[in-house]
């Protein structure tokens, strides 16, 4: 296989004519995928997960089944949520003979969790097992991470666990530094803003391999100091959020981290005082900078930044800032605020390639601001509120926060053609005017797969509307759903309703904070047929008891 890589990799000094010729020759060759080398098809198979490529072509010809049951050949298993009775099935005929094979693994579904990776004797079969992504996880599992040690190769691990249940984190992270060949750490441990309360102690003779730390929990900058005491190798730090410290820094971070390249970071009112201090500590070797922060006005002291850039992070190639301003929060300091951005224009920006744009309007008062780096950069979430100053591409971006009502975001003249997922935030919910009006003119609905309305609710006619109009949707998550005008033999005679559950695709549905009703439930049910994975964060045992009995009702 490595020999075909290297014949099919082209010289960068190759003639344009030569890859020409090489690419008609090709495809004169092949007419078709079965005339297709197996090496080449091997190849072709690594993008795919198992399941799909089993689905297939399992049943294509006797060449295909020795290359997809009859191999050795490494695999990617990839469970969804299904029912436990298909899971079970497809443990026995798939997984199961085919453990020594899995190179990568991803689960979504609890009860398989516990059967692919709990008993001890499981995980010892998974010899080759690289990759493993858990989202969706029991508490339970978490306290039985120890297992993990058996797995000799395992160099990247997920963890996403949203619930609520206490645990001793600083234990699962201890775990974790136990793996002797981990490279990537993506943790989350309960919501965003549960923090990590560590009692680790500071390394001193024994390591972790990682190299590339993901923290989704929001994080003390003590507790971070101990925990990159146990990641000398460290080359890429990405935290959710860094929140203002609650007491006088009194530590000092004695490891150079001499191999940390890369850093993104969000603050909450974190003072660039405090910033300077972590840059002299930590930052020496850096050449990538993505920070988010808010409230500061020190932030945007380009003066203050140059002087630290120069003398602490003397490497760095990539500027990726954003600050918002919030006028309510800032006194109506808005002229200081104008006059040191203009700051970010002298010879020093420039001369680096930085450059920086405004979104004005962006929240609730017309003075809200985002001063925001622009080109060269490939930001894939942005924080949409308002106009911008300028026509900029964004191409890269795949996800769109809309922070502001339809009115200011009608002013907005950028598109945004790649974008799959939109989330509500600060209190906006998409309205009918909004969904036909402005949306069609910033994105691709066609191309929407996941809608996030947060502190806000949404009538259940606005949820049918946006159904209507971005008909690729699989997953919608919501705080709750209005109960305004929620008359249910109405909605489910209304035309648009009818027509949207035949057609919507949506199979994962989230609610965070609803006071649910089995009357909201059924509509629900009706307008998403077919649904496979309904998450509730309810409270209500007697609704919950009533809910299981309405859904062990549905026959699908």
């Amino acid at each position: 296989m490595e020999q075909i890589k290297r014949q099919r990799k082209i010289s960068t000094d190759d003639s344009d004519d030569m890859k020409r010729k090489q690419f008609h020759s090709t495809h004169q060759s092949v007419s078709s995928f079965e005339d297709l080398s197996n090496e080449i098809i091997c190849e072709i198979f690594e993008y795919f997960d198992f399941d799909y490529i089993y689905e297939i072509f399992s049943n294509f010809n006797q060449r295909f089944v020795n290359l997809i049951i009859n191999s050795n050949l490494p695999i990617k298993i990839n469970i969804l949520s299904v029912s436990k009775p298909n899971f079970e099935r497809y443990y026995t005929d798939i997984i199961i003979p085919n453990r020594h094979r899995i190179k990568s693994l991803r689960i979504t579904n609890i009860f398989a969790v516990n059967t692919i990776l709990s008993p001890q004797d499981n995980i010892s079969k998974l010899t080759r097992l690289e990759t493993l992504i858990l989202t969706n996880i029991s508490s339970s599992y978490l306290r039985n991470l120890q297992y993990l040690i058996n797995l000799p190769k395992l160099s990247s691990l997920t963890i996403i666990y949203k619930g609520y249940t206490k645990f001793n984190r600083a234990k699962i992270y201890h775990q974790i530094f136990q793996l002797p060949v981990l490279k990537y750490s993506n943790v989350l441990l309960g919501v965003e803003s549960t923090p990590i309360v560590s009692s680790l102690s500071f390394a001193t003779n024994k390591y972790s391999s990682i190299e590339h730390l993901v923290i989704k929990n929001h994080i003390e900058l003590d507790k971070l100091y101990i925990i990159l005491s146990h990641v000398p190798q460290i080359r890429r730090l990405s935290i959710s959020m860094l929140p203002e410290p609650k007491k006088k820094r009194n530590i000092t971070f004695s490891i150079t981290l001499n191999n940390l390249t890369y850093i993104s970071l969000k603050f909450q009112s974190f003072h660039f005082h405090d910033f300077e201090l972590l840059a002299k500590d930590l930052l020496y070797n850096l050449q990538v900078l993505r920070l988010y922060t808010s409230k500061e006005i020190t932030y945007l002291d380009a003066n203050r930044w140059k002087n630290l850039i120069l003398s602490h992070i003397p490497n760095l190639t990539i500027f990726d800032f954003q600050y918002m301003y919030f006028a309510d929060y800032e006194d109506n300091m808005i002229s200081s605020y104008e006059n040191l951005i203009k700051n970010f224009t002298t010879s020093f920006w420039t001369e680096r390639q930085w450059f920086f744009s405004t979104q004005h309007s962006l929240g609730f008062d017309a003075d809200d601001f985002l001063f925001f780096s622009v080109k060269p950069y490939k930001r894939t979430t942005f924080v949409l509120g308002g106009a911008i100053e300028e026509k900029l591409n964004f191409d890269s971006v795949h996800h769109i926060q809309i922070c502001n009502d339809a009115s200011t975001i009608n002013k907005c003249r950028n598109y945004f053609p790649n974008t799959t997922k939109l989330s509500f935030t600060h209190y906006s919910a998409p309205t009918g005017n909004f969904i036909d009006n402005s949306l069609p003119y910033i994105i691709s609905l066609e191309q929407l797969t996941e809608i996030v309305v947060e502190d806000v609710p949404i009538s259940f006619m606005e949820l049918v509307k946006l159904l209507s109009v971005a008909v690729n949707l699989h997953r919608l998550e919501f705080d709750s759903i209005s109960n305004n005008e929620l008359n249910p033999v109405a909605i489910q005679q209304n035309v648009i309703f009818q027509l949207v559950s035949k057609t919507n695709v949506v199979k994962d549905l989230t609610l965070v904070n609803d006071n649910c009703s089995l009357e909201k439930a059924e509509l629900l049910f009706a307008l998403c047929p077919r649904l496979q994975h309904f998450e509730l964060y309810d409270g209500c045992i007697p609704f919950i008891i009533s809910l299981m009995k309405l859904i062990l009702s549905k026959t699908n």
